[in-house]
């Protein structure tokens, strides 16, 4: 049956912001992450998914409940979901590795557990695998170990047996997997995502995504102004060959607005102008 691709819902994050990354939560939620150049403020939002009703906005991570900031209020980002909660993380100091796990209620923005001593690394069956980071005799070391998703609490230790530890790490998903999320793929030869015709669309341009369910192909052209050397990011859905859909994401770039859509049970959520977030319903 032919899709409508009708808006479901929009949400502006502000002139100053652009949205850095979305997770989705199983109760229903979509996180994300702003990150606000001018005031330098890395901020978090929660949206009810099918109403697209805003139930976090403006979310800044503090240390402790009146507290300082984390991260002085922007080295902070999302680290992964579980349930209803997002956990957000900072970052250690002088490095880009993270530090710390917040757990946090997506619906209400309440702090449900925090450990500042540990650092994510997977998620696997029994829990979150996590470390904790120490330095011995000037080298650095890590302490594994597995923590419950939504207490905090330590369920077992593998400790540094690496055996051990590697065996864990490939038990893990992919948030991608765990989310039921589909990304885009480059449209080059032999891509699995790109096997509809393109009837509807111009000619393959200097740098194509696109993605497929059942018979409908989403494209996302990035073509470059051959005087201005500006990209403009277009995307298109495509049913069968016709046209049903298209969108400016981006124009009078510098850079390409790649890697700014995906698809989710049906939804396509896509990112304009890096500020405002569109789900259409295909």
């Amino acid at each position: 049956m032919k899709p409508e691709c009708r808006i479901r819902w929009r949400y502006l994050a502000g002139d100053d912001a652009m949205i850095w990354r979305l997770m989705f939560t199983r109760s229903g939620a979509l996180v994300g992450q702003k990150r606000c150049l001018n005031q330098r403020r890395s901020l978090f939002f929660s949206i009810d998914d099918r109403s697209g009703q805003i139930l976090v906005d403006d979310y800044l991570l503090l240390i402790s409940e009146g507290g300082a900031l984390a991260g002085e209020g922007w080295f902070t980002g999302i680290e992964t979901v579980s349930e209803n909660l997002v956990y957000l993380h900072s970052y250690q100091e002088n490095s880009p590795e993270h530090r710390g796990l917040w757990a946090v209620d997506a619906a209400t923005g309440r702090v449900v557990w925090f450990r500042g001593d540990i650092v994510y690394c997977i998620t696997i069956e029994e829990g979150f695998l996590v470390y904790i980071p120490s330095v011995f005799a000037g080298f650095p070391e890590r302490n594994y170990l597995i923590v419950d998703p939504l207490t905090g609490r330590e369920m077992r230790r593998p400790g540094n047996d690496s055996g051990a530890v590697n065996a864990l790490r490939l038990e893990g998903l992919s948030e991608e997997e765990r989310q039921e999320v589909t990304l885009p793929e480059f449209a080059v030869e032999g891509s699995f995502q790109c096997r509809m015709p393109r009837d509807a669309c111009a000619a393959a341009t200097e740098l194509t995504e696109c993605l497929t369910v059942d018979n409908v192909t989403v494209f996302a052209d990035h073509e470059r102004h051959q005087f201005s050397g500006a990209w403009q990011s277009t995307l298109r859905i495509v049913y069968e060959g016709e046209l049903l859909y298209e969108d400016i994401m981006a124009e009078n770039r510098d850079v390409p607005a790649v890697n700014s859509f995906l698809l989710r049970n049906r939804g396509l959520y896509y990112i304009k102008e890096a500020s405002e977030l569109i789900v259409v319903d295909i």
